[in-house]
Order: C-alpha cells, then structure tokens, then sequence
C-alpha cells in the first residue's frame, strides 16, 4: 500500500512548471476558478467526474485512476486528484481510497483500524514520511448520508456488525527542508464478522472496512488556511453522467460478486455499491430538488449558497460563509465579506430564487 500512495500522493500534489502570477485579491478575499477531475479511460468518453472551486492561479493534475488488476479494490478504480500552486507549497488532493481487513492471505493490507482516527493516522504515515497527528477532530458532518449502512445482527452468538464514522487530522512533517501541516478527512466504514469456537474449530472474530476517498489540503507552517480548504471542499460536486455510469458499472460489480465471491468479499462489494449508490442518490435529489424552502434547507446543511451563473447559465454553488460573491469575465469567482469591493471587470452575483 505504502508504494502504490506514496505514487499517487506525488502524481496529484505535483503542480505544471508553466508559471502564474497571483492575481492581486481585495483584502480577504478568495479568486476562485472552477476546475474539472476527468475520468479520460473509464467509459470510452472522456467523463467530468466532479468539479471543484480552487484559486485561481492552481494548477491541477490527475483525475480517476482505473487499476483492474488490484485485487483489494474491487471497484476497479481511485479517486487520484490534485490542485495546488506552482511552488509546490500550497495544495489540496483527492486521495484514493483504502480498503482493509485484518483476514491473513488477502490482497488487501491487514490493518487494525478502530475508527477514522486511526485510518486517517496511518493515512498520513504513508503519503508523508515522518508525518505527526497535531490534532483530530471528528467530523460528523461527512457521515449524515452513511447512516443508514450501520447495523448489527446476533444469530446466536455470530456477530455480524457494520459501523461509520469520519474525522480530521492535523499533520506536521518535511518537505524539501521546508515545514509543512496538512490536513486529511475522510469517512469510513467498518466491518466486523465474529463466530463462536464451537465443533471442535475455534472462534473466529475478523474485522475491516473501506474509506470514502480522503480529502487533503497542504501549506507551509502557518500558511495553511482551513476555512478556505473547507470551502474548496464544499465546493466539489460529482458530475451527472459519470454518476450515472459508475452507479451501472457498481451495478454489474456487485451482481458478479453477489454470484461469484465468499461472504467477506460481499460484504466490501456491497460496501463499495451502497456508496456509489449515495453518491449517485445525491445527485438524482439535488437535481429533482424544485422547491426553494427545501433546497435552502440542504444549502445549509452543506454550507453553500445557490447563485444564479450569468455567464455559463444556469447557477453555481459557492460557499455560504462569504457575504458576497462576483463572477469575472473570465469565469473565475471572487468570494469576499467586503461590503466595499466592487470588480471593475465582473458582476455581483444574485441569489437564486
């Protein structure tokens, strides 16, 4: 696991060498572009997987990572993205997931996770070398959605459990002489099958889990601002028609493993299909969402405010915590809580009605 992270943890935190000035921002403010993870192999066609607002001197790199081969994950596929600035000092990513199990002679990696601190601890071990958890704080605002997928059975004595959690590390570590926090969240669910000795074979008590793919966000020792990574993460919303397609190609995943597979490997399968499922649900009730009371309540629950988008049509969703927002010419956002700012070069942006 260690060399197939540290891989991709270079690929998306890396940044092109053609270099952007900083454009000059009111006091306060956040220039944001918006800016597309591509899935270029999956379905045939390149595929917008999700969008996100970043500023917008970032630059981005990678997108959905296809590996079949990988017998841990039986989704065929990772989240590997990345945006960030030229020096390579500020960033965010999207990081793959991870699936684990603590059964010996699988494919996946034998981990003791107890929850999302754990997970996430060993997470930032492997992308930083020498990386320490400053702080955590659990973030159960990443697993309203999840739920649903806890419960557990008794059947005499054999347990059959599921559980969700989610959290947020702080790290501290070196880079290139320089220091370095970052922080990481992400949402997991855990799995747990135990069985009674009983006949003369002894009990068996096995554990595991997968993680929703991780959020990071990275700057030099006093730079790092959480506000704005909270509102770049906000910011990201799956695109329809990959949804559309990963929820089928989930599909046939799991009818194969359903027919195919033991009572362990159904249980990850079925993990990996109910979260497609979410995902995709998610966009199907933001997209059938027509009444603004109800639309306003999920606004707020996701902290984001709906602007109707003058220049691409239709509407944008920017971060509520900004009391104003404009759009330039060229498309980019200028967020900003100052009542005096006016773009000579943009518009205010309305709210949506």
């Amino acid at each position: 696991m260690k060399s197939v992270l540290a891989a991709i943890a270079v690929a998306v935190l890396a940044t092109a060498a053609t270099a952007q000035t900083q454009p000059p921002n009111p006091n306060g403010a956040l220039h944001v572009k918006q800016v597309q993870a591509m899935d270029t192999t999956g379905f045939g066609r390149p595929l917008t997987a999700f969008s996100m607002l970043v500023p917008t001197h970032w630059k981005t790199q990678g997108g959905i990572v296809w590996a079949p081969n990988n017998g841990c994950n039986r989704s065929g596929y990772f989240f590997a993205f990345g945006a960030g600035n030229e020096a390579e000092t500020e960033g965010v990513a999207i990081l793959p997931q991870i699936t684990w199990t603590t059964q010996p002679g699988t494919a996946c990696p034998q981990l003791q996770v107890g929850g999302a601190r754990d997970l996430l601890t060993i997470y930032a071990q492997q992308l930083a070398q020498g990386a320490q958890v400053v702080d955590y704080r659990p973030r159960p605002d990443l697993m309203k959605d999840l739920q649903a997928l806890a419960y557990r059975n008794d059947y005499g004595g054999m347990v059959s459990e599921q559980a969700v959690d989610a959290g947020e590390v702080l790290i501290a570590y070196q880079e290139n002489g320089r220091d370095m926090r970052g922080t990481l969240s992400a949402a997991v669910i855990m799995w747990r099958i135990a069985t009674p000795a009983q006949y003369g074979f002894a009990g068996q008590d096995i554990r595991g889990g997968v993680s929703l793919p991780a959020f990071g966000a990275f700057a030099e020792a006093g730079r790092l601002d959480l506000h704005v990574a909270e509102t770049i993460r906000k910011s990201i919303v799956p695109g329809p028609e990959w949804s559309q397609e990963i929820a089928r190609h989930h599909a046939v995943m799991n009818r194969q493993n359903q027919q195919h597979a033991n009572r362990m490997s159904q249980i990850t399968s079925q993990a990996n299909s109910e979260i497609s499922d979410i995902i995709h649900k998610g966009y199907q009730t933001r997209s059938a969402i027509q009444d603004r009371g109800h639309r306003e309540t999920i606004e707020a629950i996701r902290g984001v405010e709906t602007y109707n988008d003058p220049v691409n049509g239709g509407t944008v969703q920017l971060d509520n915590t900004y009391d104003h927002a404009f759009q330039l010419d060229d498309g980019s956002f200028v967020l900003t809580n100052d009542n005096f700012y006016q773009p000579f070069n943009g518009q205010r942006l309305s709210v949506t009605e």
